[in-house]
């Protein structure tokens, strides 16, 4: 049964997508194991992520989602954390968590594209710099480049987050092995479909796997996780389609947007950013979309460190769910600018 127009959740970014029926059917075969713990260890799934990422099956380490990811990073060497807003909420909490010195350099982009210029003397300071690139929230892709300067003039560790890797291809994950410092963490929610079951992983040089992987349980990742693992990447036909389709939707609703005047940063993450001209005009279309059941995110939510600027996030639906978005917006565009 479809969801009705007082029931969709655009709040939290993922896949509009089922999982590939091969995806379904390992994970399914696996419940017949579930007394068992997964005792065969991940090699099989390390190997499969390490052939995708092309990377050695010792440069990954298996997580319960990129927050554990995150953690395992921080908790290890996130000392004195530094991080560019705005951006991920969780690089913050998890360093407040374990009371981190933590230096935010809050920017605005309002004007100008998102963008990280970290000087010497931040990265002196820092033990733990973190990247997103994609950049949650606003879908801006850190330069290669510019990445790799990070981490050959930084002193500790820079951690880039590659959550929304498959929708750029962007990535410095090769580097791993030449460039000691540097890690990378990603999740299989936002491309694969399998947000429920907690999937994600670290790409790092052997010595840093080895010393994050002294800090995780035993059996981190479930029976389940792992079978879907695995065969997500026998599967990447089925989710290229399903990425082209939800690119084709967002460039409708998007293009929908623009023609009512909204003003759309634009980026190939699964989301949508509507940047507006006050706090009242932003509070208006929130407050209208959820009223009629329709969930967004405000910049204000905790989803998101130091950002500023007037905006609400719009994560991809189905085309229906844009439709009834798109349709939406445009009725409280239209009695806005009668206010």
């Amino acid at each position: 049964m479809g969801q009705s127009i007082f029931d969709i959740h655009l709040d939290y970014t993922g896949s509009c997508y089922r999982p590939s029926p091969a995806v379904r059917k390992a994970m399914e075969d696996s419940v017949d194991m579930a007394n068992f713990y997964p005792y065969e260890g991940y090699f099989e799934l390390r190997q499969a992520i390490a052939g995708y990422s092309h990377v050695k099956p010792e440069n990954v380490l298996v997580t319960n989602g990129c927050d554990e990811a995150i953690a395992l990073v921080t908790y290890l060497f996130g000392q004195r954390v530094l991080i560019k807003a705005p951006t991920y909420s969780e690089f913050e909490r998890i360093a407040r968590g374990i009371s981190s010195e933590i230096r935010i350099i809050k920017g605005s982009i309002r004007d100008s594209r998102y963008s990280i210029d970290f000087s010497k003397k931040d990265l002196d300071w820092a033990t733990l710099a973190w990247v997103c690139s994609p950049n949650n929230p606003t879908g801006d892709i850190i330069p290669r480049e510019k990445i790799l300067d990070f981490a050959k003039n930084a002193k500790g560790i820079v951690a880039v987050d590659e959550a929304y890797y498959e929708y750029c291809g962007k990535s410095v994950a090769d580097m791993v092995d030449k460039q000691k410092n540097l890690i990378v963490t990603r999740t299989f929610s936002k491309a694969y479909a399998t947000e429920g079951i907690r999937l994600g992983y670290v790409i790092a040089n052997p010595k840093l796997i080895s010393a994050l992987s002294n800090s995780t349980q035993e059996f981190n990742v479930n029976r389940t996780a792992r079978a879907a693992g695995i065969a997500v990447f026998k599967s990447m036909g089925y989710y290229r389609k399903s990425m082209a389709s939800l690119q084709r939707i967002k460039n409708s609703f998007e293009k929908g947007c623009t023609n009512m005047g909204l003003k759309v940063i634009d980026h190939n993450s699964p989301f949508t950013l509507v940047l507006f001209k006050s706090e009242k005009e932003r509070n208006y279309f929130h407050a209208g979309l959820e009223k009629i059941g329709i969930y967004t995110l405000k910049n204000t939510h905790e989803e998101f460190t130091g950002f500023e600027d007037p905006c609400i996030r719009i994560a991809m639906g189905t085309k229906e769910q844009m439709v009834a978005a798109k349709n939406a917006l445009e009725k409280l565009s239209k009695a806005y600018k009668k206010e």
